[in-house]
């Protein structure tokens, strides 16, 4: 199989490192706008079969180059080029999943649906952790439970050893991080599809030691399609982040004075946005590459005659030690890396722009989830 991934990021370089551990990977080409990144991929995980060259993402011509040789793409990049890619994902007829991040995004991609049907192939959005992965955790707890009527997914990456004041280091893209913080938060509540406000209905969760006590609030994108997929079928679904306790009351506090906005406002220096600022600071003062965890509850509720059940679903996932990656990066390259593997393999039948809870095979991809030693308790 040869594969493309778009942005050596990070998350980039994890999802090419799990290509090159397949023996079914002939090729895969790795690109990037910066240099440093390609060159740090091919000391940090070369191989033969790894390819590294620079591109602009903004250029389609370039992408469809990119495109054509390969039997499935996978972006790890900015989502504002995640359209532009599913479109030309559909005229080279790859297959495509990327990282996701931003709801209006995904929906401009779904409307690509009948295109890409019309293709033959399959567009996947949202893929990774959450977005991602607990979508198809979802799914599997759906299908197998049939009296669930309520799921709640918590999930939140931590650093091992916090630091005050956020209790927190960052592991993932801080323009990311803001969306999550900042827009509306989709839920299913009482049948309904509704909004929720961001950074609120903060309650308490235990997690085995020592992570006895943390918080989750809401936050966007986190159920991806989830709510609109399960309308009708469930009365609850909701998506929640977990922090160290007292993170939520100060980010709420910061959203509430502006720090997060997008409007620019005149200063003696000129106009700047909030969000800027917010994002520059939260970039140079919280810390990075720390040695971190993941931690992961899908939580199944409903009625079973007269019988009120419940099962939980929950992952404990550190770093890598031996690998030098974060349980961040795992949680998040190597569940779509599996799914694009599946693409490539025809083992996802479906075709056209879809969630994953709509076609991937939950009990294989768990499978593939175990091989990476990512264990989830409450499978039976």
């Amino acid at each position: 199989m040869k594969y493309l991934v778009l942005g050596a990021g990070k998350m980039g370089q994890v999802a090419c490192y799990d290509f090159l551990q397949q023996q079914s990977t002939t090729a895969v080409t790795a690109a990037d706008y910066n240099p440093d990144n390609l060159l740090r991929l091919q000391e940090r995980f070369g191989d033969p079969r790894l390819t590294t060259l620079e591109f602009d993402a903004a250029d389609p011509e370039q992408v469809r180059r990119l495109m054509q040789p390969a039997d499935a793409c996978l972006a790890a990049i900015h989502y504002g080029f995640n359209v532009h890619f599913t479109e030309a994902a559909i005229d080279t007829r790859t297959h495509f999943c990327d990282l996701g991040g931003n709801n209006t995004i995904v929906r401009r991609q779904l409307e690509l649906d009948d295109r890409a049907r019309r293709a033959g192939i399959s567009v996947i959005p949202d893929c990774g952790l959450a977005p991602g992965m607990v979508s198809v955790l979802a799914a599997w707890g759906v299908d197998r439970w049939p009296w669930v009527d309520s799921i709640g997914i918590r999930v939140g990456g931590l650093p091992q050893r916090p630091e005050p004041p956020l209790n927190y280091s960052l592991i993932f893209s801080v323009e990311g991080l803001i969306n999550e913080y900042v827009e509306p938060v989709t839920i299913l509540r009482d049948g309904q599809v509704v909004t929720v406000e961001p950074l609120t209905e903060i309650e308490t969760l235990a997690f085995p030691t020592p992570f006895e006590e943390v918080e989750a609030f809401y936050t966007s994108g986190g159920t991806s399609t989830l709510p609109e997929t399960y309308a009708g079928r469930l009365k609850n679904l909701d998506y929640k982040t977990i922090r160290y306790p007292g993170h939520g009351a100060i980010i709420a506090a910061m959203y509430r004075l502006g720090l997060f906005s997008s409007e620019k406002i005149k200063t003696q220096s000129g106009a700047i946005a909030p969000r800027e600022i917010t994002a520059r600071m939260l970039l140079e003062r919280l810390p990075h590459n720390q040695q971190d965890v993941t931690l992961v509850r899908v939580a199944f509720s409903g009625s079973e005659g007269t019988t009120r059940r419940s099962r939980e679903l929950t992952i404990v996932d550190y770093y890598d030690e031996r690998r030098e990656i974060t349980s961040m990066a795992r949680m998040t390259s190597y569940p779509a890396a599996i799914v694009s593997q599946m693409q490539a393999a025809g083992r996802i039948t479906r075709t056209g722009v879809f969630g994953q809870e709509l076609g991937v095979p939950p009990t294989e991809f768990i499978e593939e989830l175990r091989r990476r030693n990512i264990q989830i308790t409450g499978i039976d």
